[in-house]
């Protein structure tokens, strides 16, 4: 099955506005790309003074497939082409997690709201391969829809299927929703009507997105599924466009700072965008130090900054981290992982150093020679796995900063750790006292 990433849209949207445009569009995956996409395909089927009668933005969550296909079939308002954009079609797509679904359901049977909590108690039915009339066994639902829980479904669930009983064997019921949108794709919509799902989370495998990307295009924006390089892609394609609205570009390095410290969230990286843009004024080209002075890191791993001078043994600086990571609320094992993982990684790193034995000094001075000379080398075989999910402006740094240590002395710092560690799960050492002394250690050993 044909499916296309960030790195395609390009040419997605040069096909539309060159009269070519598919009769149907699936775009999921991140929230911030799939709306920056869609707001570009829209400019390129539609020109905005036709938009308010010829585009029509639907509530997937809200709305039954009988009635999108509905719209579908209805001619817009002035002559010409019609795009009907549908967001989180439940009856088709679960988005989000199991239990969303259920408080949402729950939320919409107490706001009143009962025929919404039926669509999405339906949807969780379908799911799970029961069928949603009055003759489930409860236990078969209670195991289905509530295995955590003891003890009899709760009672807005038997109302609202109560509700869905009193409907009677409805179209919307009966139906697949799933085979009534395929049968109206494999017909055709009317000419020059166009459909576009969008869908927060992974497409996933169902035989509608089969069928989706055979008649039309399929586009995988689930960052955090895709492989490392269509991540970095997307991202950069993103962060391009951001900054071109603000009018401004951003140095190579500080491309590669700002995306190893923010990772592959794409809302931290627009309210990122938003304080560079304030910070930097009428300076049209951003700089690594605007990132290192201003943009915090947001990685899984929180202690970016600590390990970072604890690699250059800036003792002061890296007391005054730990200082500020207490009085943030990190716990003390937390830390101590962080630590102990970027000396595994810089371990790693020396080995790896000494395939490049070789590599001239300067080489470690600059990243651009660095990423000609040395990074091709790595592309040939598999880098260690602790070193190939990162960026490789981190590798740079990792490698650079491995230098410093002899291997001796990361695996005493290891020991260190480990007796640390142990020490903090045993007896009633003061943790503060223990990672200081083991900073203050560290970076005054040669």
């Amino acid at each position: 099955m044909p499916s296309f990433s960030y790195k395609d849209i390009s040419k997605i949207l040069e096909q539309a506005e060159r009269e070519h445009p598919a009769p149907v569009y699936l775009i999921a995956g991140d929230s911030y790309l799939t709306n920056d996409v869609l707001q570009k395909l829209i400019g390129r089927l539609l020109p905005l003074e036709q938009q308010t009668f010829n585009l029509e933005i639907v509530d997937g969550e809200k709305e039954e497939v009988p009635s999108i296909l509905e719209r579908l079939q209805t001619f817009p308002f002035f002559p010409g082409r019609k795009v009907v954009s549908v967001k989180n079609p439940l009856s088709i797509f679960s988005t989000g997690s199991h239990d969303r679904l259920i408080k949402k359901a729950e939320e919409a049977w107490q706001k009143g709201q009962p025929e919404r909590s039926s669509r999405l108690l339906r949807t969780l039915l379908q799911d799970a391969g029961i069928p949603p009339d009055l003759k489930v066994d409860e236990d078969i639902l209670s195991e289905k829809l509530f295995p955590e829980t003891v003890g009899p479904i709760p009672n807005w669930v038997k109302e609202v299927l109560l509700q869905m009983g009193n409907q009677g064997p409805g179209e919307s019921i009966t139906q697949n929703p799933d085979d009534l949108l395929e049968s109206a794709i494999r017909k055709g919509f009317p000419k020059d009507h166009i459909l576009i799902i969008i869908l927060e989370g992974p497409p996933g495998i169902k035989k509608i997105v089969k069928t989706i990307a055979e008649y039309g295009v399929v586009i995988n924006l689930a960052l955090k599924q895709g492989k490392k390089g269509e991540q970095t892609v997307a991202l950069k394609g993103f962060l391009k466009a951001r900054l071109g609205q603000e009018g401004k570009t951003m140095m190579p390095q500080a491309e590669a700072i700002l995306l190893e410290r923010v990772g592959s969230e794409t809302f931290l990286l627009e309210m990122e965008i938003q304080k560079l843009v304030a910070y930097t004024g009428d300076r049209k080209r951003i700089q690594a130090k605007d990132i290192t002075e201003i943009v915090g890191a947001f990685r899984e791993e929180p202690l970016y900054e600590l390990t970072a001078v604890l690699g250059e043994r800036k003792l002061e600086e890296g007391l005054r981290k730990l200082s500020q990571l207490w009085d943030q609320g990190y716990n003390p094992l937390q830390i101590l992982a962080g630590i102990s993982n970027t000396l595994r990684r810089l371990l790693t790193a020396q080995e790896l150093l000494e395939t490049i034995s070789e590599a001239p000094p300067r080489i470690w001075q600059d990243f651009g020679a660095f990423s000609s000379k040395i990074l091709p080398r790595f592309k040939q075989s598999p880098l260690p796995e602790t070193l190939s999910k990162v960026h490789p402006f981190v590798l740079f740094n990792t490698l650079k900063t491995a230098q410093n240590f002899s291997r001796s002395h990361l695996i005493m710092a290891l020991e260190i750790l480990h007796e640390a560690d142990r020490l903090l799960k045993t007896s009633g050492a003061t943790p503060v006292f223990l990672l200081e002394d083991f900073i203050i250690s560290f970076c005054r050993t040669r």
